[in-house]
């Protein structure tokens, strides 16, 4: 079996992730072609939209082999609304290659993927794209990406050449100059010896290089104190350990659209990055025990793999498999723990954007795609029958905005219903309820333009005709304080006694927690009547008060004295919910609107009228930074106030300003914001 490397490109939007995976598909042989991102030929970003936006909306898969390794390498996106794609790539990755502009560096959505990156704690190197660009600096932002993420980070390379000179890299492991031929598209790589002008600051950074490895492996230090060459067999295994082990991150350095040390960071992925031989075991629970489990990363353990995408296309559903234990084949079962269900494998697929390899047989460490589940979703586990395994699952972060869609005939309905399920499947930040008052489906998503693909995808995938109103914020409340309500029911509800007593407590809980429901000691009742009072109290928490937005922050204590022979269900429920309302009354209501936290680039002319705008908006601005030139502004804003803020901030600086949204949580709105839902 050849050596593998299942890794993802992750960045902030623009930094050139496709790019750079599209010279990979063209030096491997892959492609004959290169694909452009801004003509929108890329392979990797293969929908209509992607290729209409010149941006990545879907992660995309696809299977390279380089130097006898085969790349198992996912293409992330890099725009907020679809960070989701990101977070369930990284937790099926071994290792991650992180690409920073030379000019801008270390950007909002870098952050965001760094810490997810962390999260699952996913080795990685860096790539510090765009050296040609003027006012690129590969010394600036590799200091800077030790600051912003708290890491050591390797200098791996010398450019050469600045700017618009930009010609090669000095490798710094091996101390050999290498240039990128310009008639080849950079398919052919010249290695020389260093220029004499470079010789000094090579050996300067070499000298770092080395004393920053020395101080996590004992080989290397003996022979920097003994004075003797670091051999580059002993070099590059150590700075593998430690790349693995998360002491520090190598980074490199090139221009992929000029075609420019694309091959020196093929070469770190196979030297640096983890095989999945690499990461010994994978954790997780007994479906039945909830103990811990291990499966050894192996074809010898029980079959054990991960859901983490499903993917709508003119062909049906594909689901995307990580597989960490075991091997299966086309026509095998497997067990889902979730639903206790067994699904049979249909065809598998290696698959490469959205063109398919049929596969005989996926072996522990591939990462694959099949048709043919029926009952199983993103995050579900499924294994051997004989040995059960919950892994752990992907967690997604709440929606903020939304639209209403209804067809425009009472026939289209069911169509309608159909294709939003489709997508609500494929998507685990898009969101669908019904609006039981006026019949609209609420479509839910991370952003504005989250909302605007799914309707152009409506629109021109599955051809529904329908209607679809404006975005609109996704308000939450919560309570201001501790308050209890004890009710008894009894009344004659159709032509039937009901009676029971119920006791809430509801209490605030710390920000960005969900509800929590819970039982306090009391009179036991019957597990069915249990049920229907929990279901009165979701419907409560799901929109109800003075403001009727779905609660957040709320702990809700149930207590029920010694039951009373004339108690039945539905007084118990009844009791329930006005018990609810009581307490709701006494804790009071608060208004809580999503926060964006933002980060906006202007150049130094504009950063006066770009402030003022933020200032109106409602922004809390926490620092101004300067970087080459360009004013930096980062804080947070309130989602109701940047609705379209992208155009008008175009506007503003005549289309030379930018700006990074990104969702970080709910925060209590203006007493005047709230006054316009109070019933």
């Amino acid at each position: 079996m050849k050596p593998t490397r299942n890794f993802g490109i992750i960045a902030h939007i623009d930094a050139g992730k496709t790019t750079v995976s599209e010279r990979f598909l063209f030096y491997s042989g892959k492609e004959y072609r290169m694909g452009e991102v801004h003509e929108g030929t890329a392979h990797m970003d293969w929908l209509e939209e992607e290729q209409e936006r010149g941006i990545t909306i879907t992660s995309a898969a696809t299977t390279f082999l380089w130097e006898d390794t085969v790349f198992n390498l996912i293409d992330t996106p890099g725009h907020v609304d679809f960070t989701a794609e990101v977070e369930r790539s990284l937790r099926v990755l071994d290792g991650a290659v992180g690409v920073f502009c030379g000019v801008a560096g270390v950007q909002a959505q870098s952050e965001t993927v760094w810490r997810q990156a962390n999260r699952y704690q996913v080795p990685r190197i860096g790539f510090i794209n765009k050296l040609d660009r003027v006012g690129s600096d590969y010394f600036r932002v590799l200091e800077t990406i030790a600051d912003s993420f708290g890491c050591i980070t390797l200098p791996m390379i010398v450019p050469v050449g600045a700017e618009g000179e930009f010609r090669g890299v000095v490798d710094l492991v091996t101390m050999k100059q290498f240039s990128f031929d310009e008639e080849s598209l950079g398919r052919i790589v010249t290695e020389s010896m260093i220029d004499e002008d470079l010789v000094d600051l090579a050996e300067m950074w070499r000298g770092e290089l080395l004393e920053r490895v020395a101080d996590g492996s004992d080989q290397v230090m003996e022979h920097i104190v003994e004075g003797t060459e670091v051999p580059v067999d002993l070099l590059r295994a150590a700075i593998r350990q430690g790349t693995l082990k998360h002491l520090w991150v190598p980074v490199l350095g090139g221009s992929a659209f000029r075609n420019k040390g694309i091959q020196p960071l093929l070469e770190a992925v196979i030297h640096y990055l983890p095989s999945p031989e690499d990461i010994a075991e994978v954790k997780g629970t007994d479906p039945k025990k909830g103990t811990e489990l291990t499966r050894a990363l192996t074809e010898d353990d029980p079959f054990s793999a991960l859901l983490f995408k499903v993917q709508i296309d003119v062909h049906g559903e594909l689901c995307f498999l990580r597989i960490y234990s075991g091997s299966i084949a086309k026509g095998d079962t497997c067990l889902n723990p979730r639903t206790r269900k067994r699904e049979r494998m249909g065809p598998i697929f290696r698959m490469h954007a959205n063109s398919r390899e049929v596969l005989d047989r996926a072996r522990a460490g591939d990462i694959v795609a099949v048709t043919g589940l029926r009952s199983s979703g993103t995050g579900d586990t499924l294994c051997s029958e004989g040995a059960p395994i919950f892994l752990e699952d992907l967690v997604f972060p709440e929606t903020v905005i939304s639209m209403a869609v209804e067809p425009k005939s009472a026939a289209d309905r069911d169509k309608l219903k159909e294709h939003l399920d489709r997508l609500s499947r494929e998507d685990p930040t898009f969101r669908l309820e019904v609006n039981e008052e006026t019949g609209q489906f609420i479509m839910s998503g991370m952003g504005e333009l989250h909302l605007e693909v799914i309707r152009n995808r409506l629109e021109r995938d599955f051809k529904v005709d329908a209607n679809i109103g404006k975005p609109r914020v996704a308000y939450r409340q919560t309570i201001q304080r501790e308050a209890s309500s004890r009710v008894t029911f009894e009344r004659l509800v159709g032509g039937k006694d009901q009676f029971g007593e119920v006791e809430i407590v509801l209490s605030p809980t710390s920000a960005g927690a969900n509800c929590e429901v819970e039982w306090i000691e009391g009179g036991s009742i019957p597990a069915p009547w249990r049920q229907s009072v929990e279901d009165t109290i979701a419907a409560a928490l799901s929109g109800g008060g003075d403001l009727g937005f779905p609660f957040i922050q709320v702990k809700v204590g149930i207590r029920v004295p010694p039951i009373d022979p004339r108690s039945t269900e539905g007084g118990m429920a009844m009791a329930a919910r006005e018990a609810f309302e009581g307490a709701h009354s006494k804790a009071g209501d608060v208004l809580l609107e999503p926060v964006m936290a933002f980060q906006v680039t202007t150049p130094e002319e504009y950063f006066g009228s770009v402030h003022q705008d933020l200032v109106r908006r409602r922004a809390s601005i926490e620092s101004v930074d300067l970087a080459v030139g360009d004013r930096i502004l980062n804080g947070a804003v309130p989602l109701s106030e940047v609705f379209g803020y992208t155009t008008t901030l175009r506007s503003i600086s005549q289309g030379r300003a930018e700006a990074s949204l990104e969702p970080i949580g709910f925060a209590p709105a203006p007493d005047k914001v709230a006054e316009r839902f109070r019933f």
